[in-house]
């Protein structure tokens, strides 16, 4: 059971997958300035996580008042989606476990 968890920030985008309580994959891309770039590039993150993982869900955090759409990313990845405003990445992937 993995989850891929985003914390978007206003310049940049943490990305990582957990799987039993602890970080397996980690990484930084520089956040596009267009939500629907964003969205394009986490697509993209999740179909390629979710052909190394089995992904049960994904967290996305957001720092600011960005418009991700959780439902266009639910739809497109056929996983369900948590949105939230955690700052801590660790917390982030916690709840997104817990959820799902």
């Amino acid at each position: 059971m993995a989850v891929l968890t985003f914390n978007v920030a206003p310049d940049s985008v943490i990305c990582a997958v957990y799987e039993d309580g602890g970080c397996r994959e980690h990484g930084v891309f520089e956040a596009p300035e267009t939500k629907e770039a964003l969205l394009l590039r986490m697509q993209r993150m999740a179909r390629l996580y979710g052909t190394l993982y089995a992904l049960t869900g994904v967290g996305v955090s957001l720092a600011n008042d960005q418009d991700v759409v959780a439902e266009d990313l639910q739809t497109t990845l056929q996983l369900p989606v948590l949105v939230t405003t955690c700052e801590d990445e660790a917390a982030l992937a916690q709840r997104t476990l817990v959820a799902f």
